[in-house]
């Protein structure tokens, strides 16, 4: 099964088509581009670290957990990825506050 990803990088939006299983997170997408598809894509998560939320990002418009959101296509019919809208981008989908 395949799964339609774009990802704004600030100046650009790119598409993906990732394997996907029914059962992935938007980190294992992300994952999955970062060692299939690019290994300049840019993104951050600390699970069980104790720095817990360092991978939220916008997920098809709202504010969410990439290690906890079901990867899911929005009504576009694409998974949309892009950083939150507050605080500074530093690269793609990482942000400083």
């Amino acid at each position: 099964m395949k799964l339609n990803v774009k990802i704004n990088r600030g100046e650009h939006i790119d598409q993906f088509e990732v394997d996907y299983q029914p059962d992935m997170t938007v980190l294992n997408v992300l994952d999955e581009i970062y060692q299939h598809h690019d290994p300049s894509i840019a993104y951050r998560y600390s699970c069980r670290t104790g720095l817990c939320t360092t991978c939220m990002m916008m997920i098809n418009g709202r504010p969410d957990l990439s290690c906890q959101k079901t990867a899911e296509p929005g009504e576009d019919g694409y998974l949309t990825l892009a950083p939150l809208p507050k605080g500074k981008t530093i690269r793609d989908l990482i942000k400083e506050y």
